[in-house]
């Protein structure tokens, strides 16, 4: 199966996660933008780390996906506050385009201190890989 990982993280906590699906899944781990365009994926996983509004590049990058780029995509993303209200209008646009949104979006919640960002535990990432696989899982009935 054709699989990407893809993030968009400046904490760096969807990097880790990105990372792992990628041993797994033995694909590509990129950020968002890619130095290469997709072509042909069967999925494409896309982290974003967010606390506030999603970044422009996330939004420009699945603007331009289509079915001959991508046939499904699913999202997690790493809050502080756990908003994902802007997401749904990227979901939108990808139906749109003719891209399915594969899964539920997966949403780990860390806690933000003070003075720091709050990071992904172990835990986090197994749930995130457990999740991965189940999308997987229900595409390759597909």
């Amino acid at each position: 199966m054709k699989v990407k990982s893809m993030h968009y993280s400046k904490n760096g906590n969807a990097i880790k996660i990105a990372q792992r699906l990628g041993e797994i899944y033995r694909c590509v781990s990129d950020q968002i933008p890619p130095a290469y365009p997709c072509e042909t994926e069967k999925i494409i996983f896309i982290g974003i780390d967010t606390d506030k509004k999603i970044e422009k590049p996330v939004v420009d990058f699945c603007k331009d996906l289509t079915p001959q780029r991508a046939k499904n995509v699913a999202f997690y993303v790493v809050s502080g506050t756990g908003n994902i209200s802007e997401l749904d209008a990227i979901k939108s646009t990808l139906k749109a385009n003719g891209v399915n949104v594969a899964g539920d979006t997966l949403v780990i919640s860390v806690k933000n201190s003070l003075f720091s960002k709050g990071k992904i535990s172990d835990s986090d990432i197994e749930t995130a890989v457990k999740w991965a696989a189940d999308v997987v899982e229900s595409k390759l009935a597909d």
